[in-house]
């Protein structure tokens, strides 16, 4: 389905510019410059034991005026279960659910808390009854990894997912 990638591919570069005109409040120092995703593709370019990965890792890097983003993806598939691994730089400060204190919510409908990922701040989601959850992490203050599952139990996979990432390494290229 050549037409639903390229529609797909097209909504998701609308988003992305949405997001960076979101995000622009939060941009870093002037004349600073985010990391182009293809540095970016071997973070997402993992190896995750039972599971394929769909396609190939792809990313963009969008530079409009002062807004600047970049972004390198990819899913993968067991069974009825997906997954979905996407880093950002925005030149972000903090993410913004990320800078108070520690959060924890549990309900019949979801779970949330902040927790810790190889050292840094992270905040994680579990809604139950939909079967999906998200990892959140803040990498160097910088980049942006976000780790979305569907059709999961619980959030072991997703946290199984980013110890295949070498987050540390990541952390490097934040300039």
């Amino acid at each position: 389905m050549p037409g639903h990638r390229a529609t797909a591919a097209k909504c998701r570069l609308a988003i992305l510019l949405g997001l960076s005109w979101i995000i622009f409040g939060l941009v870093g120092p002037a004349g600073a410059e985010v990391v182009n995703f293809k540095e970016l593709l071997p973070f997402v370019d993992i190896k995750i034991p039972g599971w394929t990965m769909e396609g190939k890792p792809s990313g963009t890097t969008l530079k409009q005026g002062k807004v600047m983003v970049s972004e390198a993806r990819v899913s993968f598939r067991a069974g009825d279960q997906t997954l979905e691994v996407i880093i950002m730089d925005f030149l972000g400060k903090a993410i913004p659910f990320l800078t108070g204190q520690q959060l924890q919510l549990e309900s019949s409908e979801e779970t949330v808390r902040t927790t810790e990922v190889q050292g840094f701040k992270a905040f994680e989601t579990l809604r139950h009854q939909d079967k999906q959850g998200e990892l959140n992490i803040c990498v160097a203050d910088r980049f942006w990894v976000k780790i979305d599952g569907e059709g999961i139990d619980n959030l072991e996979v997703l946290k199984n997912v980013v110890q295949q990432m070498d987050l540390k390494k990541l952390a490097t290229l934040a300039k």
